[in-house]
């Protein structure tokens, strides 16, 4: 259980140390999209694939939805390793190589601004629920700050500047921030010798409201957390340990928060993606090859089980690791980065119907606001597929641009790692 969660959860963090000595393996990002309220054209839908250059300057790939083209391509940092979008802001991505975000406009070929953070920081993940604040996961150490573990950063988005800087456990791997702009939940894989823990952070000010252990009920091995949509409930996946399960801990928020309630997942949990529109929760088990699925619209603690599931969990591809759902409420698609392929799964009947051949380990997927297009980023295979939902086919394979600027043949190609849209 301890190699599936640094090989495939942790895949951001690691690829970024890994690649360094020459591996070439990587799987899925640990990331959802962030979307904003408003602020972008109602008409023109784009979708952005962050792409890992394990020789130089990573890049964004814009791509027009409508034409399956691609629009601009911006550079960015050292290390790309994550990616939000916030409406009204712009395009955000965590460069871990250097200790930088870059920011860019998301809807026109802008100039990319470069945010410094302090050195060391190694930026993993990025959280924002509401608008003018982004705060930025560092799993790096900080001599000046926080000189034996993590730390979270708030850049204030209208000056582009870091306003705060907090320290949290070790080797942080992810956060969200409870809907409506709450509470900032960190997940801390090296705490506990490694069982981990979650930080409970103040949005304003960064103060550490309360630190979650296993003594607390916490499951061992946290790697994924969601808020619900109304932010009363953070839901966290843990992976366990090989003799303790994996579970999906219901957390609170507030002054004192607690681990409410937990129920049982498939083998070694990697991923969670909530369904907005339907109130659903998905969760990807990569160990046994299933999915996960729960009605997060009925969600009572005091309850057994607190949160119901909709069915037994989906059987689907190999060693699945990413999953998005259609706004238009019918079928969700799962990235499996064991068997190069996405699975297309009723949101009714919860029946495979489907299944679809990509690139090489595709580890993340994305579906855009139309339910026209889905998109599966495709590391190994160094490309992005585009599956048109009218037939559930590949219409467009894209590929990545050249690790070197410029090169026109026998290029070797940067990694498409993942993927949002609007």
């Amino acid at each position: 259980m301890k190699v599936l969660r640094k090989t495939i959860f942790l895949s951001l963090a690691a690829f970024l140390l890994l690649s360094e000595l020459g591996c070439g393996d990587q799987y899925r990002p640990v990331a959802n999209p962030i979307v904003g309220p408003g602020g972008q054209p109602q008409s023109v839908h784009f979708a952005y694939v962050l792409n890992y250059n394990p020789n130089g300057n990573g890049s964004t790939t814009t791509i027009d939805v409508s034409g399956d083209s691609v629009s601009w391509l911006q550079p960015m940092g050292v290390g790309p390793v994550y990616e939000a979008l916030l409406s009204l802001n712009g395009l955000f991505v965590a460069n871990s190589g250097n200790d930088t975000v870059s920011d860019f406009p998301a809807y026109s070929n802008g100039a990319v601004t470069t945010v410094g953070l302090l050195s060391g920081s190694h930026p993993v993940f990025l959280t924002s629920t509401k608008n003018g604040n982004l705060y930025v996961l560092n799993s790096g150490f900080t001599p000046d700050m926080c000189p034996s573990s993590g730390s979270v950063s708030n850049i204030v988005t209208a000056t582009g500047a870091v306003s705060n800087t907090a320290c949290v456990g070790l080797n942080p791997v992810n956060m969200v921030q409870a809907a409506s702009g709450g509470q900032i939940f960190v997940l801390n894989a090296g705490d506990n010798m490694g069982q981990g823990s979650v930080s409970v952070l103040n949005p304003v000010t960064l103060e550490l409201v309360k630190t979650l252990n296993p003594g607390d009920g916490l499951g061992l091995n946290p790697v994924y957390a969601t808020s619900s949509v109304d932010g009363s409930y953070i839901f966290v996946v843990t992976q366990g340990d090989g003799v303790h399960p994996g579970a999906l801990d219901i957390l609170t928020q507030g002054s004192a928060p607690v681990v409410a309630a937990s129920v049982p997942l498939g083998v070694g949990p990697t991923y969670s993606y909530l369904d907005t529109h339907l109130n659903r929760l998905y969760v990807t088990n990569a160990g046994d090859n299933t999915v996960s699925v729960f009605d997060a619209s009925n969600v009572n603690v005091a309850n057994s089980p607190p949160i119901p599931s909709l069915s037994a969990p989906v059987a689907v591809g190999t060693t699945p690791t990413g999953v998005a759902a259609l706004k238009d409420g019918t079928r969700f698609y799962v990235a499996n980065s064991g068997s190069n392929d996405v699975s297309v799964v009723s949101a009714t009947s919860f029946a495979v119907l489907k299944t679809v051949a990509v690139g090489v380990g595709p580890n993340f997927v994305a579906t855009e606001p139309g339910s026209t297009k889905v998109y599966v980023t495709n590391p190994r295979g160094f490309s992005t597929s585009i599956i048109q939902t009218a037939n559930d086919t590949v219409s467009t394979t894209i590929a990545a641009p050249p690790q070197v600027p410029g090169c026109t043949a026998a290029c070797a190609l940067q990694q498409p790692t993942m993927v949002v849209t609007q």
